[in-house]
This record gives structure tokens, sequence and C-alpha cells, in this order.
């Protein structure tokens, strides 16, 4: 009961600290996953230190700050894409890094996981930035980011409880034993209520086009979940963190967020 009232208070106060941002403004919303950013991407590295392999965790962490930095500062018009080249010298760093690393034998996985950890994170939640408009028109809107994160926490929420109270046929039995169809269905169908619920408020999208954006958000954030469990499982873990009371860590709060953002952006792209 106990831990309910933890991962309640824990989630809620989550919730409050992203829609409250999302709605000030949208360099409040930068501010808030510039620290998520930095957060995730330690931990990420840190999820693997008891593997063989040693990813450059604070050089790592300092390069997906930065990318996620130019990339909302791109976003939001304040600075050219040219900037981004800061990045690409930064990550040819990381093999030169590696050279003068003497406790260990294994350079290619060691830069590899450096690279991945940077675009997990850093440039998935950088990324997130240009949901503030809309699409090539470039109208200034937090319609599209805001609907992002209730449906996936609508589509979360009513998996879970779909999949406790009636789920019987497994999802992905080997990656996640607990998930299974029925609470696949369950989320979905609560992402699409949420997409029409959109709808009826904001006419950026019609109808369809908001119940589509609700499909592919739901979709692409199961495989994320996914995903990052089959990390975890690798690994070992239980949870990627501890940092979220309840909750376990960055990586297990916003593992759907990090396949879902790409296409969610890339959905907005196009239809508009």
């Amino acid at each position: 009961m106990k831990e309910i009232y933890v991962r309640s208070i824990t989630g809620a106060v989550l919730v409050s600290i992203i829609v409250g941002s999302i709605i000030f403004s949208k360099f409040s919303l930068a501010a808030v996953f510039l620290l998520i950013t930095i957060l995730g991407t330690y931990e990420f590295y840190r999820m693997l230190e008891n593997s063989k392999y040693h990813p450059q965790i604070n050089f790592g962490t300092l390069i997906s700050a930065t990318l996620y930095t130019l990339l909302a500062l791109v976003a939001h018009n304040i600075i050219s894409p040219l900037y981004l080249t800061i990045v690409v010298v930064l990550l040819f760093i990381i093999p030169i890094r590696e050279l003068y690393r003497t406790d260990n034998d294994s350079p290619i996985p060691n830069i590899s996981q450096t690279v991945f950890g940077i675009i997990y994170v850093g440039l998935t939640f950088g990324l997130m930035n240009f949901l503030f408009y809309h699409g090539y028109k470039g109208e200034e809107t937090y319609h599209f980011i805001l609907a992002f994160f209730v449906i996936i926490w609508a589509s979360d929420s009513f998996a879970y409880l779909t999949g406790v109270s009636i789920g019987k046929h497994k999802l992905f039995e080997r990656i996640s034993p607990k998930k299974s169809w029925e609470g696949f269905f369950g989320g979905f169908f609560a992402a699409l209520i949420v997409g029409y619920i959109f709808s009826t408020f904001y006419n950026d999208f019609s109808i369809l086009s908001w119940i589509g954006y609700a499909a592919i958000i739901n979709i692409s954030g199961v495989y994320g979940d996914l995903i990052q469990s089959m990390f975890k499982r690798s690994l070992g873990l239980k949870d990627s963190g501890t940092i979220l009371p309840g909750h376990g860590g960055i990586l297990d709060r916003f593992d759907a967020a990090f396949v879902a953002l790409p296409f969610a952006i890339a959905y907005v792209m196009l239809i508009s």
C-alpha cells in the first residue's frame, strides 16, 4: 500500500511539472527536459557499469546535453542549424579519448555505447522541442506536445489496468512476461479516445489525423517500452535507476517516449 502511495505522489508531481512547463512556455519545457536529458543519459551509462564494457560516462553525458541544447535552440529559431556541427566534432573526440584509456580492451563497444546513449536520450529529447510547431507551417502551438504526453500516460495506465484485469495472452513473453495483448488493446483504445478528445478542442488536425497521431504514438511507444525491458533484461536489472521513488529511473518513466517521439514528430511534419 505504501509503495502505491509513493508511486502515485511521484507520478502526480512529475505530471504536474511537465504539464505546467508545457503550458507556461516552450523555454520552461526545454529547461525541464535539459535536466531530464542529463539525468537520463548518465543513468543509461550507469546501467552498463556491471558489464564488461565501459562507455565514457561524463563526456557522453556532456555531449548529450550539448546536442539537446543546440536542437532546442534550433527548434526555437534562436541559432542556425549549422551550430549542430559542434556535436559532430565532439562525437569524433570520443574515439580520440578512447585511445588514451588503458583500463580496458574493448574500444569499439565502448565507443558504440557512448554514442548510442547520446542518440537514445539527447537526440530524442532534443527533437521533442520541434513538436511546439505545426509542421512546416511553423505555427507555434503546445497542443501536439501536450497531447503526446497525455496519450503516453493514458496508454500506459489503461494497458496496465486492462492487463491486470483480463490479460491472458502474452504480447512479448521473451522480453516482458507481464505484458499481454489484452493490455495492449486496452492502452490502444485509450490512446484513440484521448486523440478524439483533443480533436474536439483543437483544430490543428482533423479528427482522423488526431486519431492517427494517437495510434502511432501508442504503437511506437509500446516498442519503446519493450526496448527498455530488453536492455534491463540483458543487464539483469529490475529498474534503470532509483531517482524516481516508486517508478525506478528516468529511463523507466520515459521508456515509451524514446521511440514514440521521432515517430510523432515525423507524423506531424508529414501530415501538416
